[in-house]
């Protein structure tokens, strides 16, 4: 019975020991804050969770070539104090193309950080605290999208 006790007790030393590798990640080790792209592309998908949520575009380069860009949004929790609506303004627009501006990733996958959807009826919403730190301000960033 002591012997597992303590053996009960390394293993759960041993999981507690490596809940921080299963933290939040940062938003500087992923993205490059100083670069802001605007992409377009067909909206395909809404992953609507915690911590962060995701849409996903298929976005055409100048060859016509096809990609999938996973765009990260914040929580929802966050966007619906933006506005409620938010969710619903995906939803409206599955199969729509939608632009976005947004950090890209540094390892250079395709997927990037989002500041801002400007959707197909012309509706353009925040998505999340601003993270991104160049040259641009908000109303310069906001006139990419027009």
């Amino acid at each position: 019975m002591r012997k597992l006790g303590g053996f009960l007790l390394l293993a759960f030393s041993v999981l507690l020991c490596a809940m921080p590798a299963m933290s939040h990640h940062s938003f500087a080790a992923e993205f490059d804050g100083h670069k802001l792209i605007t992409y377009t592309g067909i909206l395909t998908k809404l992953d609507w969770g915690n911590p962060h949520g995701f849409f996903y575009l298929d976005v055409k380069d100048e060859s016509g070539n096809v990609t999938k860009w996973a765009f990260e949004i914040a929580s929802p929790n966050i966007l619906r104090r933006s506005d409620e609506a938010t969710r619903t303004y995906f939803l409206a627009n599955m199969g729509k193309p939608i632009s976005t501006t947004a950090c890209p990733a540094k390892n250079g996958i395709p997927r990037a950080a989002t500041q801002y959807v400007k959707f197909a009826d012309g509706r353009i919403a925040p998505m999340g605290p601003k993270t991104y730190m160049g040259d641009l301000d908000s109303e310069q960033i906001l006139r990419n999208l027009k």
